[in-house]
């Protein structure tokens, strides 16, 4: 049963890895957690222990982590980065638009949205034919239920069709997490792209 934010639960979870904390948490309290994977590594978790609701335990939790959450009315957790919601990974930098399809965006998509668009930023990095002018490209991107692109094209183009050719072919190959049930689709992804010095 998920709990409700308000109801009072009790809670046993020690100080441990954020990885090992956050889906002790979820089991915990029933809450689905949605999180960029790469926000975890490095940081620990305080110890939550007692009766509480699942806000206040997950605020425990989650101090000096650097880490927030919001709750959603879908019933699930959004985990974020408190002083940085706008990532720039050198040498790219790369921007999530509003996921299509709804006029309220649920922030478990938008969330997913952020998480694809770090993972195709990684790939990216790691491709020095990508990565060696500057150029901005928009991507149109379906993926199925276990998280494979199924489909993606491109929304307004670089300026060389081979670039953005290579582009497609290493979304589509981006291995990418589960998508939340009922994600509108497609997730439109802009990427702004700068040589590194």
């Amino acid at each position: 049963m998920t709990a409700v934010r308000g109801d009072t639960m009790h809670f046993d979870i020690p100080a441990q890895p954020l990885a090992q904390a956050l889906p002790a948490f979820s089991t915990a309290s029933g809450l689905q957690m949605m999180y960029d994977a790469t926000l975890v590594p490095g940081r620990r978790s305080t110890p939550v222990s007692g009766a509480m609701n699942p806000r206040s335990a997950l605020v425990l939790l989650l101090k000096d982590t650097g880490l927030s959450a919001r709750f959603t009315s879908a019933g699930a957790v959004v985990i974020y980065a408190s002083t940085n919601s706008a990532v720039t990974l050198n040498p790219l930098t790369a921007v999530a638009a509003p996921v299509v399809g709804r006029d309220a965006v649920d922030p478990v998509f938008l969330t997913y949205a952020e998480v694809v668009r770090r993972r195709i930023t990684e790939e990216l990095r790691v491709d020095a034919g990508l990565t060696n002018k500057a150029y901005r490209v928009g991507l149109r991107l379906w993926v199925d239920d276990s998280g494979r692109p199924m489909r993606a094209e491109i929304l307004w183009g670089s300026g060389e069709a081979e670039r953005d050719k290579r582009f497609l072919e290493l979304a589509k190959a981006t291995t990418l997490p589960v998508p939340p049930p009922q994600l509108p689709q497609p997730l439109r992804i802009e990427f702004a792209v700068r040589p590194g010095n």
